[in-house]
This record gives C-alpha cells, structure tokens and sequence, in this order.
C-alpha cells in the first residue's frame, strides 16, 4: 500500500500505525506525487475519512483531484524492479529503471528563532486565491501533540490572481511554488483582525487540579505582529529588468511597522518604525537584474541594530530601534504590492518572518545560505548532485 491516512483500524491491522484519524480532513493541503511503485498488490491508498479503498493508481488519482488535493500525481508503476536487489540491500537504481530523473525537489529552509508565518507560494488545492501558511513554532500554547492543526496560522488572500500566475520557481519542481505578479493590481494580505485574533487553549493541569482554559493575545501571541522583537524577513524573490518600488513584504501603520521592498535605485530598503522613531537601511547590491536573489533583513532590537544580507552576504548595517518601542499598529499586512499601489513586477518563491535574529537561532548568513542553496537534501547519501536534470530515487542517485 502506498499511503494510509484513514481509520479502518479493524479491518486493516497495519493502519494502525497512523492512529486513529479525527473526522475532519484537510484534502486541499494533501499532496501525493512523484512516486515509483512496483508490485503493488490489494489496495493502492486510502485517503479519506470515509475509508474509501482504492487499488489503481488511476483511482486514486482521480479521487485525489475529486478532493482538490494540493498535488494529485500520485505517480507510476514500474513494470520491472527499478532497484537493484532491494532484499539483498542493494538499493542502487537499475540502469533505464522508473526511478531515473524522477525525484523532485523539495526546499527544506534552515531553522529560524520564533518562525510565525512561512509561505512557499503554492495555493491550497482548492482555491488559487489561498496561500498556505507553512510555518511551525513551539510556543507555550502548543500544549496537546493531537491539537497540532488547531494552532493559528497566518495564510495569505491573493487578490486579482489565478491559477495561471502560479508557475515553476528555482526552490521546488512537484509544484508549480512561484506566485507571478503583474506589478499593476496583483498583491496577497492578511488582515489586521486575523493577526491579532486570540487563540484560546486547553493547558495541562497545575498540581493535579483541572484543566485550565486560557487565552493567547496580544504581545503573548507570536504572529507576525510584531512588538518589541524582531522582525527577521527572509524572501527569495526576482523582479522584472528595471523594476523599482515593489513592496515585498509589509505590515506597517502611520507610526509603528516594517517594510522591506525594492528601492527606487533597484537596491532592497528595509524599515521599521516605532512610537515615531524610524530606522531605514539599503545596501548597494542591485536586485532588479531579472535574476533570482535571496534576502535576509534582519532587526536586532535590544542591540537596536539593523542589518541586510543579499544572496548570502552582508549587504548593509544601520541604528535600528531599541526593544522599549513597539512595532505593533492596527495596519493589514501585504505581501507583493498594497491596494494603492507599490505593485512588484517579477515572482516571489519563498518568504518568511521570525520573532529573533540569526544570532538567536544560533546560526549564520553563511550557514543558512550555504543550507538553503547546497544543502544535504539536494544530494544523494554519498553527497553527490544529481547526475542528470534532476535526482533520482530521492537520495539514491545512479552511478558508474
């Protein structure tokens, strides 16, 4: 069987692994693709709350777009072993085999300090106008491992954008994980109210009294408002030839926010402001080349420090403001553009926004580039790059 996330546990003692499942599914953040099976016998998968079995590729295939599933390739079925002698544990793909320019690429970002929002660009299966929000945080209302879906996360509303503006980016190759903006009417936000709305928790007993109900809110919920630390803003992005003003990202009030966007010089400007002070930097490299250009801004609030780093090198440092001044204000937050205007012409792939700086996440820009762009997750286990256009059976690469 190739997947098991349903219950049926009597019926099917191996399922029972997977625990028992509630009876709520999130089928457009589910994503099957790019496998190579052989000698799949019975049931192929079961996906669905109902249990529905299915023993075709094609089946599950179809059931899976019925869905609106995030991906629904599912993948093929070899006609021959397309491993050596897997029980002999030679796992070396056979010459001409299924496996062979078949695997995909997945990006796997460095561990940032007190990630709240992560977006990868690819819309949820059943709406284009819906991008996930993949970030992941251990905070203290993360009490229950069973209540992993209930915490809050911060997905971002397209506007003026289909399907169609969706596209391949340099990150990732299951999906098509880049957003294409026109630079005239196309944006993506999140509100003001849906930033700040509490999160209300069950908590662990104290010295063996009931459960406690409490509530998360304010400067006690991590999102991307911002209060008196952080922000640190990571984008991978690429703009039109020439392009200049487009907004990257932006939550930013009359007197308190942060915004990073592409300056007037074709250069990346990041700027805070708190209680009427503002700190603003920009370095000298130019983004607005047409090329894809990885950034990292980063604000160090009890150092009361900024500081700018493009494609993995410092590129700017600056007074920023200090952690007695809040960042918070009643402002929505926007992503590519605002609707008056600062539209960016290009595609953005990746953006995210943590709490801490580097420092706090106890690492580097080297580091994290060095990660992101040559990394152990785009080798196979003998740390080799793919030998053709893209990897094989995932870290087992054909070689001589």
């Amino acid at each position: 069987m190739l997947l098991r996330h349903a219950d049926k546990l009597g019926v099917d003692p191996g399922a029972r692994g997977a625990g028992a499942q509630g009876p709520l599914f999130a089928y457009h953040t589910s994503a099957y693709a790019a496998n190579v099976l052989y000698r799949i016998g019975g049931v192929v998968g079961v996906f669905e709350a109902e249990g529905g079995d299915y023993r075709s590729l094609g089946d599950l295939r179809a059931a899976l777009a019925g869905r609106k599933a995030l991906a629904a390739d599912v993948g093929v079925l070899a006609a021959s072993t397309p491993l050596r002698a897997p029980e002999r544990r030679d796992f070396r793909p056979v010459p001409g085999s299924e496996v062979i320019n078949r695997g995909v690429k997945v990006f796997v970002p460095w561990a940032l300090h007190g990630e709240v929002a992560e977006w990868h660009f690819y819309p949820a299966g059943d709406d284009p106008a819906h991008i996930l929000d993949e970030h992941w945080y251990l905070t203290h209302y993360h009490v229950q491992r069973q209540d992993y879906y209930q915490r809050p996360t911060y997905p971002l509303k397209a506007v003026n954008v289909a399907a169609a503006d969706y596209g391949p980016g340099p990150l990732e190759d299951w999906i098509s994980g880049a957003l294409n903006l026109n630079g005239r009417n196309q944006y993506a936000w999140i509100s003001a109210a849906r930033l700040a709305e509490p999160f209300v928790y069950a908590a662990a007993p104290e010295k063996g009294g009931n459960p406690q109900t409490r509530t998360a809110a304010g400067e006690d919920l991590k999102s991307p408002q911002m209060h008196r630390s952080g922000p640190l803003i990571e984008a991978f992005f690429r703009t039109q030839p020439g392009h200049t003003g487009g907004v990257l990202v932006e939550k930013m009030g009359p007197a308190a926010g942060y915004c990073l966007a592409v300056n007037d010089k074709g250069g990346v400007t990041f700027t805070i402001k708190a209680q009427g002070a503002s700190a603003s930097i920009a370095g000298p490299s130019k983004v607005n080349d047409g090329r894809w250009h990885h950034v990292v801004a980063e604000a160090d609030r009890p150092a009361a420090a900024l500081a700018l780093y493009i494609d993995g090198r410092k590129d700017a440092a600056g007074r920023g403001i200090g952690a007695d001044a809040t960042l918070a204000n009643d402002a929505d937050l926007y992503v590519g553009g605002t609707p008056q205007g600062r539209s960016l012409a290009g595609a953005i792939d990746f953006l995210r926004i943590a709490r801490g700086t580097l420092a706090d996440a106890k690492t580097t820009i080297e580091e994290l580039y060095e990660w992101e762009f040559n990394g152990p997750f785009l080798r196979d286990f003998a740390g080799r790059p793919p030998a053709g256009p893209r990897r094989d059976a995932g870290a087992l690469e054909l070689a001589d």
